[in-house]
């Protein structure tokens, strides 16, 4: 298995599709636009109001309603922005929440539509991993990204003011800002090749992390327990080193700019006290300039925080893209009819089946079983008999030739309409964390109880259920692991039964119970199988 993306995604891509996604969400972002606004005009005039009070402090004849109104209008701006920050984090607060809702709603939908075929080459814990942790971080980069537009709007106007305040001052200034680009655009490629290695390294704790506990009975079974140790070790190392990287280029950058900011600052004090020692300017003049300064290359001091925090989150988008634009193999034609009810025919003609390219598990297969046949499939792991079944069942694509019911190619019929003509009974039993009864209606949610109780009674699982403290109600845990395997496998019966399938398929369904249930479970076939196109998959003629 891996997680390699399929493709990578460029700048233009990513941000077109990001537009897109938030295109829903205008209002709220007009709103916070507003609120950025607001904000920026009130933090350029602070500065003015600053010089003005020096200019009049410096006066012998002060002019105290001008210093006192001044105060008081700098205290009511500051407040302002206080009030207008405030609102403008709740708005987003409101926004992003919802955003990401309808991102990890479109990427589990989008894992619900894959088949098979795309789960052989996905672990289970960086697909969650990207439902979780990828989503999560690129909501925080919608938040990053508000944030930046404001101290960005604040830094371009900023720098008007300071080449109407004085365009000599301003133009020492401007010799910074080449170095300064320079140094971000560098910093932007190596943010987004070391946040791409990140987020993968994330999913391979994941992944780990889950296989570990799915796979805790074996581990204590052989004593693997410092094994297992070791090797989660090294995947976690990697993932710190990963992320230490990117520590490391985030605050490795941010002195060079500050020592840049610091340059600018100096030649601007020496220059400016010339223009004040000459009295070509006043010492407010220069205060104003000299705050405004600061406003100007505030929003580039976090250019160094800023830029691996957006490869990050674009790296984490770049994954959940990978997932949202692959097309599962398994397709239901355009065209692709509701089949309603089937009679059970099943005929394989010239099928052509391979997992891996070139590595064919079978070429030319012709089959056919008639409409209410019993057929029983017996054969050594590998030769082909599941593979059969996970055909029928669209599980995988054919590369080659026509599997048909009743006369009609299955890729003319809508995958739910004939998935709900199927029932499938396997060895290695998947039940969901819930009730006894929440599972076997799995199928069937609006089944009555007289056919649910038909169901249990068909397949003589009610003495097993009555001996559970609370029947039916009693809680599966997860992957049913609070029941026995004779338990699980005779709900999984009842699940299949209460469907009522006209196919149905045992995969090796009586192969990992006890004896006794076995029995039981044999003396409930002729109900089961009755009625209905039946395959029975065997390693041996005695388990049919």
């Amino acid at each position: 298995m891996n997680d390699e993306q399929k493709r990578e995604y460029s700048d233009r891509e990513l941000i077109i599709r990001y537009f897109r996604r938030v295109t829903p969400y205008k209002k709220n972002i007009i709103l916070i636009s507003v609120f950025i606004l607001i904000s920026t005009i009130a933090e350029l005039i602070n500065p003015i109001l600053v010089g003005i009070a020096i200019d009049e402090l410096s006066k012998v004849d002060r002019n105290l309603i001008i210093i006192i109104s001044v105060g008081v209008s700098y205290l009511t701006l500051s407040i302002t922005i206080w009030i207008v920050f405030f609102l403008r984090r709740k708005e987003i607060g409101k926004f992003v929440p919802f955003f990401l809702e309808e991102l990890r709603m479109d990427i589990f939908d989008k894992l619900q539509e894959q088949d098979m075929s795309f789960f052989d080459k996905h672990q289970s814990g960086r697909l969650n991993t990207r439902v979780s942790n990828d989503a999560l971080d690129f909501g925080n980069t919608t938040i990053l990204l508000a944030d930046t537009l404001g101290n960005f709007l604040i830094s371009f106007l900023t720098f008007g003011i300071l080449l109407l305040l004085n365009i000599t001052l301003a133009l020492i200034t401007l010799i910074a800002v080449p170095f300064i680009f320079l140094f971000v655009l560098s910093l932007r490629k190596i943010a987004r090749v070391i946040s791409r290695a990140y987020r993968k390294a994330i999913g391979n704790v994941n992944a780990a992390m889950v296989e570990s506990i799915e796979g805790i009975h074996v581990c204590k079974s052989y004593g693997q327990e410092s094994t297992v140790s070791e090797q989660f070790n090294e995947t976690n190392k990697d993932y710190f080193k990963r992320g230490f990287r990117i520590t490391t280029v985030t605050h490795s950058w941010r002195p060079i700019l500050e020592t840049i900011a610091s340059i600018t600052l100096i030649m601007v004090l020496y220059f400016g006290g010339q223009l004040v020692f000459k009295g070509i300017t006043r010492p407010g003049t220069i205060i104003m300039y000299i705050l405004y300064l600061q406003r100007f290359f505030r929003p580039i001091m976090v250019l160094s925080t800023f830029f691996p925090q957006l490869s990050a989150g674009m790296a984490a988008y770049e994954r959940i893209l990978d997932i949202i634009d692959s097309e599962p193999r398994v397709k239901q034609n355009p065209d692709a009819i509701d089949v309603g009810e089937l009679e059970g025919e099943i005929i394989f003609e010239n099928v052509d089946f391979c997992y891996r390219e070139g590595e064919w598990v079978f070429k030319g297969l012709n089959l056919k079983i008639k409409k209410g046949e019993k057929v029983a499939i017996v054969g050594h792991t590998g030769a082909g008999k599941t593979s059969i079944v996970s055909l029928l069942t669209r599980f995988y694509e054919f590369q080659g030739g026509s599997i048909k019911i009743d006369g009609n190619d299955i890729r003319n019929m809508t995958l739910d309409s004939f998935r709900r003509n199927l029932g499938n009974v396997h060895q290695d039993v998947f039940l969901f964390s819930g009730t006894i009864e929440e599972n076997i209606r799995y199928g069937r949610r609006d089944a009555s109880e007289e056919d649910l109780l038909k169901a249990i009674r068909a397949v003589h699982a009610e003495e097993l259920i009555e001996y559970l403290p609370q029947g039916l109600q009693t809680q599966v845990g997860e992957r049913g692991k609070s029941l026995s395997a004779g338990q699980r496998q005779l709900i999984s019966f009842a699940r299949a039964l209460l469907t009522n399938p006209k196919i149905l398929i045992l995969d090796e369904a009586t192969s990992s119970v006890d004896a006794y249930t076995e029995a039981i479970i044999q003396e409930a076939l002729d109900v089961l199988l009755s009625n209905r196109t039946s395959i029975i998959i065997a390693h041996r003629l005695s388990t049919v």
